[in-house]
């Protein structure tokens, strides 16, 4: 259905709005593509921050106080519950925080911010050099979160994940730039540079996982656990990558970033549908009769259509656009005159496809970044 991203925009708050008024004090989680109906958290389990920011948008944009009063109510809830050994953290303390305090101006969002950047530098492993997944307990009645063999595998404490260069790292440089301390920028900067060597295949494809030893920090082995295989890959696990990779090169402009990014990118583009949203795993031998992840294309273009425009940079931006264009058109409600699900829904967003868990609904993570792409056209 053609629309501008300004309607795009609006159509994803009203959903803040519906989901506000659906879910009170609970944190949304995901909701039923049918119905909109959300299965929520108290907590916010992994991804509060996302409603967090979303409810922030929403107050800058409208004015509406309940938005603000909604996302005072749930960083409190959010940040007390956040264990701080967790890449999950950083995310979440930056969206709460720093992001927060773009719309507030209020120095103690900022202090959230920078508590969120500190837990990430005590927490990042010298010798691995890594920012581990942590202890966080992922919300999920189906074991793939938590290791191969579910109880009996690794420990998060000495375990990788390709999610970590966007989810700990964003706090890192913007701690960073607000201090000018060096330990922001080097922890980062180390992080980045593993992940390079031990999540990026030389095809452009990505590994989920690293899992290495605890003492040495020396690499065990590489695995994916939400892919169908360690011989193909998970979607989302790629759109973290790129996201992770355009802000690295966007706060360093260094040229390793840049490549790899273009590395990423072009699997990404070689392996997606014509329309750019990709299957949960791009390379499942069941494809097309699997399941798309928009997700995946939403964190893919969240990371490109941000970078700042150049001679280099440019055929990357405009596949964001192009990424960004068809979730706006074809994986938003209203898809038509006669759809009457609520509006700003975006729709075949797969959590967690191995094990066919919400693996066609609407996910929160999915409307943040696709809010977050559009943000900047918008403003």
């Amino acid at each position: 259905m053609e629309r501008s991203n300004s309607e795009a925009y609006e159509l994803l708050v009203d959903r803040v709005a519906s989901t506000l008024d659906a879910t009170g004090e609970s944190f949304p989680y995901f909701a039923d593509s049918e119905t909109g109906a959300w299965t929520t958290t108290p907590n916010g389990n992994w991804c509060g921050g996302h409603w967090i920011h979303v409810l922030w948008r929403a107050y800058d944009h409208t004015g509406e106080e309940r938005f603000a009063r909604a996302a005072r109510a749930h960083t409190d809830v959010m940040t007390s519950y956040m264990p701080r050994r967790s890449m999950f953290c950083g995310m979440n303390f930056h969206y709460a925080g720093f992001e927060a305090a773009d719309v507030t101006g209020e120095s103690s969002d900022l202090a959230l911010g920078i508590e969120g950047a500190d837990a990430m530098v005590e927490y990042f492993h010298q010798g691995a050099r890594q920012i581990p997944l942590g202890g966080l307990t992922i919300e999920s009645p189906t074991p793939e979160f938590r290791g191969p063999d579910a109880d009996e595998g690794p420990s998060g404490h000495h375990l990788g994940a390709v999610d970590a260069i966007y989810t700990s790292l964003p706090v890192l440089w913007r701690a960073y730039r607000e201090t000018g301390d060096p330990v922001y920028r080097d922890t980062a900067v180390s992080h980045a540079d593993r992940h390079l060597d031990w999540y990026v295949r030389e095809d452009g494809r990505t590994w989920h996982h690293a899992e290495f030893d605890p003492e040495t920090g020396a690499l065990v082995r590489q695995y994916n656990e939400l892919a169908y295989s360690d011989e193909t890959c998970w979607a989302r696990g790629q759109g973290w990558c790129i996201a992770g990779l355009a802000r690295a090169y966007e706060e360093t402009e260094a040229e390793r970033y840049l490549t790899a990014l273009e590395e990423v990118v072009d699997y990404y583009v070689e392996h997606s549908p014509a329309d750019l949203v990709p299957h949960w795993d791009f390379e499942h031998p069941d494809r097309p009769d699997i399941g798309r992840d928009t997700s995946a294309a939403a964190l893919a273009a969240y990371g490109l259509v941000r970078l700042t425009r150049t001679g280099e940079t440019e055929a990357l931006v405009e596949t964001g656009e192009a990424i960004l264009g068809t979730l706006v058109e074809d994986y938003l409600t209203p898809t038509g005159p006669d759809d009457d699900r609520p509006r700003g829904m975006t729709l075949e967003g797969c959590y967690n496809g191995p094990s066919g868990f919400a693996d066609d609904d609407e996910l929160l993570w999915t409307d943040y970044y696709l809010m977050g792409a559009l943000a900047a056209d918008v403003a």
